[in-house]
């Protein structure tokens, strides 16, 4: 008789069930600029801080937009008008 699950087993059903979900976010329709945004923002929500810096910092290379590194992307392109400004961007 047999009682729960081995470790093997264990690891198999969660390698199993991540690859689930890796298929329903490419079902949806996603692009590859998407599928980075997608490994940023659960990269973000571990718990392993070096982890998150090393995988950060490795997908800030390839990741568009503003980069928490980088001055804004606005820079050099607004109007002379220091008024029209939109929350100091």
């Amino acid at each position: 008789m047999k009682l729960g699950e081995t470790t093997n087993e264990k690891d198999v059903r969660r390698i199993t069930e991540a690859r689930d979900i890796v298929k329903e976010i490419i079902n949806f329709g996603v692009t590859e600029d998407h599928k980075l945004d997608i490994l940023y923002f659960l990269t973000i929500e571990l718990e392993n801080r070096a982890a998150i810096e090393e995988i950060t910092t490795i997908l800030k290379k390839y990741r568009l937009g503003i980069k928490p590194d980088e001055e804004s992307q606005y820079v050099n392109n607004e109007p002379d008008d220091k008024s029209t400004k939109l929350l100091g961007v």
